[in-house]
């Protein structure tokens, strides 16, 4: 830690801009832990399901239209299930999907 910095927490740092955010390669901060925790238990869950990685055989669009039906289910009022962890496990599936076919934007 560079001590000749104030920290976060310092008064005078807080008086001079208030929650003051230095410009960071990758903000993890911003990653919910528990939402990622939910996600990891769900993929973890599918892998026991599906082994073998077998959603990187599907398309990056079906992955997208499965993402939209959980979506879709959760702004309808469905809590049955965990329709917004499942749309967020899809979307990463179609990012890596796309990834792999080398299209998208990394």
């Amino acid at each position: 830690m560079d001590k000749s910095k104030p920290l976060r927490s310092d008064s005078s740092a807080k008086s001079a801009n208030l929650y003051p955010q230095d410009t960071e390669e990758d903000e993890y901060r911003y990653i919910d832990a528990g939402w990622l925790e939910a996600v990891a238990r769900g993929l973890t869950a599918g892998a026991e399901k599906h082994p073998g990685e077998t959603w990187r055989q599907i398309p990056p669009e079906e992955h997208a239209a499965r993402a939209m039906r959980h979506l879709n289910l959760y702004r309808a009022g469905d809590r049955k299930d965990t329709h917004l962890i499942n749309a967020a496990m899809r979307c990463m599936m179609a990012y890596a999907t796309e990834k792999a076919r080398g299209e998208g934007q990394a």
